[in-house]
């Protein structure tokens, strides 16, 4: 029934790439904003996170635990090609998140916060999602669950990450609202929320 971690990959290259695609998503999710805030830091006139930095990191964890432990049990083992299309939505996702924590420059936040000459931000992915960073974070979660290999793994990631990131997005949205008045409600009524048609 158990299979040693060694065994749960197509091949050595592909656990290799997964590796490297892992430490190194979290090595550049680290410092890339670091290198922003490094450049600019605004002083925070309001903090309204309502803990959900942390809700969002205690999901992850979870979220790695429930894909890691369902792989261990063998539950609902997925096919080596789906592993490798994971790999690859891991990819895209870690990509997309960048991409968007580059275009918000000074304004990206680990914790929902206001600044005193806060603008928003509607190019790059903003022009089409309104919090691409959370869609490209879920791709990425939901990738390395499938590159893990396992449906069951994969299905309670998503509904971790995914129910967080509502939490969050829910805080976020009235916040902005709040700040932006009009100017948010035109720019909420012509984009999507995390991925197009939603």
């Amino acid at each position: 029934m158990f299979k040693d971690p060694i065994h749960w990959f197509p091949s050595l290259a592909f656990s290799n790439l997964l590796a490297i695609l892992v430490l190194g998503s979290y090595l550049v999710d680290y410092i890339v904003p670091k290198a922003i805030s490094s450049r600019t830091i605004g002083q925070v006139t309001s903090n309204r996170d309502k803990g959900s930095f942390f809700v969002i990191q205690a999901a992850g964890i979870l979220a790695v635990i429930a894909a890691v432990g369902c792989r261990y049990l063998s539950w609902a083992v997925t096919p080596g090609w789906v592993q490798w299309e994971g790999l690859a939505v891991g990819v895209m996702g870690i990509t997309f998140r960048e991409w968007a924590v580059i275009t918000l420059g000074r304004y990206f936040s680990r914790i929902v916060e206001i600044e005193p000459d806060h603008r928003l931000v509607t190019k790059g992915p903003y022009r089409w999602i309104r919090h691409p960073a959370y869609t490209g974070m879920i791709l990425f979660d939901i990738g390395v669950a499938l590159a893990l290999g396992s449906w069951i793994g994969s299905f309670l990631a998503a509904a971790l990450i995914g129910t967080a990131t509502l939490y969050r997005i829910s805080i976020e949205e009235w916040v902005l609202a709040e700040s932006f008045g009009t100017e948010y409600e035109k720019y909420a009524h012509r984009t999507w929320r995390l991925f197009p048609g939603w």
